[in-house]
């Protein structure tokens, strides 16, 4: 396939009064890249309902037949400033698995209607893990497969007799239910004892006490956690349960996606630490997400078949950081997108690095790509070429022959030493419109696919010829130039003009002979 180019077609939210008719309906934003100068759409959908505007399938073919290919910006915060379902699939609240479970088939289902090419979302828009604390949640939980947490816990028991032992766990269940300590326990023994024998325990009965306590502490922790999770009710950051469990049987049971993402285990009393966090939650959002592509309950169809079918690529894409927690969001890096593309082990997933949102994680770019195992970039199968910034989401142009120009495509080209050797090029369409980006994506892909090293890039790469006059004007004026750290500086004096310029000098006329005097 080599290297297509293509734009974003914009949102009727964020058009202009004057520009909103053109964003109204599919047909009309796909038809952007026809009047941007390339064949190739990325159209944003900023609602499910477009893929039911009326007479939608036969106006797609139409404009397919004239050539204009096109994917699919599924729904996202950014469209719309709420939480959209195919967001959170990495959710472990029962709520939010079932909703995001149907809208992925949705999407999906609504993408093969109209013949796109790829549907890209940012499937972890969720809160934060470490802000989860100030946020009332549902209790009722799910595991990674959508079935009920408290099934998950009954057939590992051993996960459940952990889980009911940990003080960080507790704490969170401490909202909603009374947990007793090891000493409320073995208080009411000892009245007990009092009561059917009046008197006092002695040293002998009391050890026996003392163990009879630990273990109705035990099965008195299960109990509550079990019922928990399986009941209706708030309390804050209840998902960070679901969270720690799911930790917990990963490392136990060898998971390939903790290997690939964390490494190692972790002790029980680092899961809490926020440093460890920003290193195992993703695993987690990971092991979730793969979830929804590996069912087990029926009531959750496999979408791999539906992608398959109507030969769809399903793109995952890093989403927009916030200021204030860069981060600290569960699922971020392409890299770990790579390990769960490889996970669910389908041809039709892929992964979008997206240059500017993943700086907005705090997240270097270059590092990023150096993290990447060699080969692992065949999973990488569209680039968002925004030159990262810290304001986000900046979108801007990339002017043609610049420095930014240049950043994009050394990243590009290290990417396709690591397998990015063909797939989607986009300049997402900002409101300071496009610019010369589409020249400068011209030159990228032109090069690109002549493999040629960032550091022998030609001229011709900035829109340059060798030897050509402005290159020319160019060279006499860094000679003319080169002296001026001196200026001031000198015993002699200094000359401002040339014999040539005097004249123009005494005639007043100084500005228009610097402004003229090259051509």
């Amino acid at each position: 396939m080599a290297y297509v180019l293509g734009v974003s077609s914009g949102m009727f939210m964020a058009a202009s009064q004057e520009e909103k008719e053109q964003f109204l309906t599919i047909p009309r934003k796909i038809f952007r890249g026809g009047l941007e100068g390339v064949n190739f759409t990325q159209l944003d959908i900023e609602s499910i309902t477009e893929f039911v505007e009326p007479y939608l399938k036969q106006e797609a073919e139409k404009i397919r037949e004239l050539g204009i290919r096109f994917g699919v910006h599924g729904e996202s915060y950014a469209m719309g400033g709420m939480e959209k379902p195919i967001s959170l699939l990495d959710s472990c609240i029962e709520s939010n698995y079932l909703n995001a479970h149907i809208r992925l088939l949705q999407h999906i289902e609504g993408c093969g209607k109209i013949k796109a090419e790829y549907i890209n979302i940012h499937p972890s828009e969720t809160p934060p893990f470490p802000r989860l604390s100030m946020h009332l949640q549902p209790t009722k939980l799910v595991d990674f497969y959508g079935r009920p947490l408290e099934k998950f816990l009954k057939e590992n028991k051993d996960i459940l007799e952990w889980a009911a032992q940990q003080d960080f766990i507790n704490d969170i269940m401490r909202a909603q239910f009374r947990v007793p300590t090891e000493e409320d326990i073995l208080e009411d023994l000892k009245r007990r004892y009092e009561v059917v024998n009046r008197k006092k325990p002695g040293i002998l009965e009391e050890a026996e006490l003392r163990i009879e306590a630990k273990k109705r502490r035990k099965e008195t922790l299960e109990t509550l956690l079990l019922n928990f999770v399986s009941t209706t009710d708030l309390a804050y950051g209840s998902e960070r349960l679901a969270y720690y469990i799911t930790a917990k049987w990963m490392q136990r049971h060898n998971d390939q996606l903790w290997k690939t993402i964390v490494g190692k285990n972790m002790r029980d009393k680092d899961l809490p630490e926020l440093e460890k966090i920003r290193k195992w939650v993703p695993a987690v959002a990971a092991k979730y997400i793969w979830g929804h592509f590996n069912p087990k309950d029926p009531k959750y169809k496999d979408p791999k078949p539906l992608l398959e079918k109507y030969k769809i690529r399903f793109i995952f894409e890093t989403q927009m950081g916030e200021s204030g927690v860069e981060g600290l969001h569960r699922f971020s890096r392409p890299r770990d997108m790579i390990f769960l593309c490889k996970a669910i082990k389908s041809n039709w997933v892929g992964v979008c690095f997206d240059f500017e949102h993943v700086m907005s994680h705090n997240i270097d770019p270059k590092e990023e790509i150096e993290s990447i195992p060699f080969g692992m970039a065949k999973y990488i199968k569209v680039c968002h070429l925004g030159f990262p910034t810290p304001h986000v989401p900046a979108h801007m142009p990339i002017p043609y022959g610049s420095r930014e120009q240049f950043y994009l495509y050394e990243r590009i080209f290290e990417l396709r030493k690591k397998g990015f050797e063909d797939g989607w090029l986009i300049f997402e369409r900002g409101a300071a419109g496009r610019g010369t980006s589409l020249l400068a994506m011209r030159k990228i892909k032109e090069f690109l696919e002549k493999d040629t090293v960032p550091k022998e890039l030609p001229l011709s790469f900035y829109g340059l010829e060798e030897g050509a006059p402005d290159i020319k004007k160019q060279e006499v004026a860094i000679r003319e130039h080169a002296l001026d750290p001196l200026r001031g500086v000198l015993a002699i004096p200094e000359e401002e003009f040339t014999f040539l310029s005097k004249a123009a000098v005494e005639k007043q006329k100084a500005k228009e002979w610097e402004a003229e005097k090259y051509k």
